[in-house]
């Protein structure tokens, strides 16, 4: 009995001690997750908006995010040195949106140096990014790889979403009747080295373009949910409501995808979701715990149960 009394108490610690071990198990290796972002100069006269919400996982445990958004106006660039100070706006939002953070909570390193039309987003030891979307109304041309990485190899998913400018832009306030359908223009999109798809804008719903190019673009499908769920927020500007259909390129076996809107109508949310294995895990050490308890338990009761006949 003495013995019996021994293996319940270990058991009642291993219930407690499995999280703490599944956690640090999981830890995740600085810049295993990395997201780039190629930059240049908007399109659009006066101001508008580009935002950006980061979700990353702590261990096998929380998950935090940031959101932050800037404004660029086209008419305001040098063309010579603007691409560069565009990214270095950009990236410094996005620093600036993990203020409000605990430091401790900040889980990915934002890197750009002066003179490159780009920005580097990726974790930090023992945090994962799970998901990455860039809201950009400016009508810029947009790259994004993984750093020599391809998509599908890293199980990083793609969507694309089209939206219209006037339902961030706030155009009701000052018209009558807000356009459901896109102005005139094109938008262009390219994987890798392969020929860009073109489809014409003029006067199409989001969902007649969306559908359009999945029509032309190989290894994509229209998806009537979204792949990376909006965080809860009140500014539409940076929180906009899934519209109901996406591009979305679950297997993109590329290395690049660039994408430029040439339509002031419309603006375009990017949304990358990477694999979360230790979502998994956070899910096995609950159930470790469970299994743990169960046991002892039962072994309580099968203890206390002897020692009544006796």
């Amino acid at each position: 009995m003495k013995h019996l009394r021994h293996l319940i108490l270990n058991l009642a610690c291993l219930s407690m001690l499995a999280p703490w071990q599944l956690n640090y198990a999981a830890a995740t290796p600085a810049n295993q997750n990395q997201l780039r972002i190629h930059t240049s100069l908007p399109k659009k006269s006066g101001d508008s908006l580009f935002s950006y919400t980061a979700e990353w996982r702590q261990n096998a445990g929380k998950l935090y995010h940031s959101t932050g958004m800037s404004f660029l106006d086209a008419n305001k660039q040098d063309p010579e040195t603007g691409a560069s100070k565009i990214a270095k706006k950009l990236a410094s939002a996005i620093k600036e949106s993990m203020i409000q953070l605990d430091p401790n909570w900040r889980g990915i390193n934002v890197d750009q140096t002066d003179e490159q039309a780009e920005f580097i987003i990726s974790n930090k030891t023992g945090y994962a990014l799970t998901s990455v979307v860039m809201r950009d109304y400016t009508n810029q041309s947009l790259g994004f790889d993984l750093m020599g990485k391809r998509f599908n190899t890293e199980s990083v998913q793609i969507a694309i979403d089209l939206v219209l400018a006037a339902d961030v832009e706030y155009l009701d306030k000052f018209s009558s009747q807000k356009p459901k359908t896109a102005g005139q223009g094109n938008i262009e999109i390219q994987i890798d080295e392969q020929k860009p798809v073109v489809i014409k804008t003029d006067g199409k719903t989001t969902r007649e373009i969306e559908s359009e190019i999945t029509h032309q673009l190989a290894g994509s499908q229209l998806g009537d949910t979204t792949l990376v769920t909006s965080q809860i927020g009140k500014d539409t500007r940076n929180i906009k409501p899934f519209d109901g259909a996406e591009v979305q390129l679950l297997n993109a076996a590329a290395k690049t995808v660039q994408i430029n809107i040439n339509d002031p109508s419309l603006g375009v949310l990017v949304k990358f979701k990477f694999k979360d294995p230790e979502a998994t895990v956070s899910s096995e050490s609950h159930t470790m715990v469970y299994l743990l308890a169960g046991l002892a338990i039962l072994l309580a009761g099968f203890f206390w149960y002897r020692k009544k006949q006796l």
